[in-house]
């Protein structure tokens, strides 16, 4: 493509700087006039292709005709084959028919554009990989050889090397010739640090009536076991005084010979020294590239009170079995602080809660979240957040140990760790970002959420909302971020601070 353009400008100024000088105005070679421009351009195409022509035609037409500019319209008609996955076009300038239009030289020249063969895939290379088995790039990469190699294919194959978030395109997929005449598409792959912790530290200020205390969370990922992409995640959480949450989450990217995945989870709360609650979950499900990924689960979640609880709040052992099918779709840009782009994870589930001394319950179970990311202007991003879970119980009202629990660092800043509760609750923020470098961003930021719950019969609700502002920067230690939140009737005192450790090793 190259060498065509080459040429192409060579044959263009040979026409320009001796031909017409000579025969229209008597000059010289230098004295190429200023007034000479590209005018009425026409194509000659082996592929019928009128339409997408026109608009660089038309674009080009009153633009001086300079080697640069020249340059450029050669390049904008190149990328139209290579649009369409044509990538070995070649261009020539068949002649120019120069007439004096408006006062300017009109040189109206005439392409004629060979398409060439289609590209497609013979074979994927890689460079820049090293802990990462070349078994495992291949069963992500695979399924594209023998396609069409066009900006689609450009824009799946990065996608599908994004379902792991240490691989990353350095540079654009180069096209190579191999030296048996085959067509290779070399990716420069980097991998980022495998593995990820984040830690979070909450204060909650004292208050008239209770003492200050501090929060915790620790945040474990393990993304590439053995060069394998397996992953491994480790999770806990000290959300109060009075409870805990541990979970483990081991996911294998694929099952045996198949395009299936695999996934195994293990979660226990202790919630307010009332209730144990545990829950054990095994999955399987499919990637696709331009859809996302589902996935089938089979649950069991068991509910074990204290005896105190069982006085206090009328609890009983429950057991629930469960089927359900969760759904994710992520298209963000940059995982930890994107541009553009959004996440979407669903889930849906059903099964039978059987109950101590109290009749089974069909128990049904949804869950949403949605992350969008939109530019601005330059350095400005909106980032917006929505999420809700709802719980429900054939014949009676979801009980303490079945409702859900909101509130600290993930969801409204301005108050304590899972302060709120309900059997549906929503959360959304919104983020005004301004950043400061590819991990780093300063923000404002305003959380609404919303909680519904029946106690003794008596329906709770209400609308907590929360603002403030926070920091988040790339150091050698990893990105540290801080959020300065304040709740309803908070002041600087009372606001509620996070900070917040995110470290690859």
């Amino acid at each position: 493509m190259g060498n065509s353009v080459n040429r192409s400008i060579r044959i263009f100024w040979l026409i320009v700087g001796f031909w017409i000088p000579g025969i229209l105005f008597g000059e010289n070679v230098n004295s190429v006039p200023d007034s000479l421009v590209f005018g009425h351009i026409e194509v000659h195409s082996d592929v019928v292709a009128e339409n997408l022509f026109e608009q660089v035609t038309d674009e080009f037409a009153e633009v001086p005709a300079s080697s640069e500019n020249y340059q450029e319209l050669s390049q904008s008609l190149l990328k139209i084959p290579a649009s369409q996955g044509y990538y070995f076009p070649a261009l020539q300038m068949e002649s120019v028919h120069p007439q004096i239009y408006s006062g300017l030289m009109n040189l109206n020249p005439v392409f004629r554009l060979n398409w060439g063969e289609t590209t497609r895939i013979d074979t994927i290379l890689f460079t820049g990989v090293q802990n990462t088995r070349p078994a495992v790039l291949h069963r992500i990469i695979d399924p594209f050889t023998g396609l069409q190699y066009t900006p689609q294919t450009d824009r799946e194959i990065k996608r599908s090397l994004r379902r792991f978030p240490f691989l990353t395109m350095s540079s654009p997929a180069e096209i190579i010739k191999t030296r048996k005449g085959k067509t290779g598409i070399l990716l420069s792959v980097t991998e980022l640090r495998e593995n990820e912790f984040t830690g979070v530290a909450g204060y909650v200020p004292e208050t008239y009536n209770s003492k200050g205390y501090f929060t915790g969370e620790l945040d474990l990922k393990l993304h590439n076991l053995s060069g394998t992409g397996r992953q491994m995640l480790l999770y806990w959480s000290k959300t109060n005084q009075y409870s805990q949450q541990i979970s483990l989450n081991y996911t294998e990217p694929w099952i045996w010979k198949t395009n299936l995945f695999g996934s195994l989870s293990f979660e226990q709360v202790l919630r307010d020294t009332l209730v144990v609650i545990r829950k054990i979950s095994i999955g399987s499900g499919y990637y696709s590239v331009k859809l996302g990924s589902i996935e089938l689960s089979l649950n069991r979640e068991s509910t074990i009170p204290t005896p105190g609880a069982r006085v206090l709040l009328g609890l009983v052992n429950t057991r629930t079995d469960a089927i359900g099918l969760n759904y994710t779709v992520d298209r963000r840009d940059n995982f930890y602080n994107p541009v553009r782009g959004y996440l979407v994870n669903s889930s849906l589930s059903m099964g039978v809660q059987k109950r101590d001394s109290l009749a089974n319950a069909v128990s049904s179970n949804v869950s949403f979240r949605m992350d969008t990311f939109y530019p601005l202007k330059r350095q400005l991003v909106l980032a917006a957040k929505f999420n809700a879970r709802g719980k429900w119980l054939s014949g009676t009202d979801p009980a303490y140990s079945d409702q859900f629990w909101f509130g600290g660092a993930g969801t409204l800043r301005g108050y304590p760790n899972d302060f709120f509760r309900g059997s549906r609750i929503v959360w959304s923020s919104l983020e005004l970002r301004r950043l400061i470098g590819n991990l780093s961003s300063f923000f404002i930021f305003f959380d609404q959420g919303y909680y519904w719950r029946k106690d003794d019969n008596r329906t709770v609700s209400a609308y907590p909302s929360g603002y403030g502002f926070g920091i988040r920067l790339a150091s050698r230690m990893g990105i540290i971020g801080l959020d300065y939140g304040f709740g309803e009737g908070d002041t600087f005192s009372t606001a509620k601070v996070h900070i917040r450790l995110i470290s690859r090793f």
